[in-house]
């Protein structure tokens, strides 16, 4: 976790908002990060879903092509 620190220039007792430019960069950059890690997990379990839904239904469709040839 990021710590917040009071950055004040010395000669004007200011407040340094470069560093906290800084940061805020820092922290966007990691918030884009995470949410293109979480992004990218659910569409691979959409994904292997999507297989596994098409999977089953060509097995159905194929059992049901068998089973009509017989008849």
């Amino acid at each position: 976790m990021a710590q917040i620190h009071d950055m004040r220039r010395r000669h004007y007792g200011s407040i340094d908002f470069d560093f906290y430019r800084t940061q805020a960069v820092a922290l966007r950059s990691q918030a884009r990060r995470d949410t293109f890690k979480s992004n990218a997990a659910i569409r691979l379990v959409m994904i292997s879903l999507a297989a596994i839904f098409i999977a089953a239904l060509v097995t159905s469709m194929q059992s049901q092509s068998i089973q009509s040839a017989w008849i």
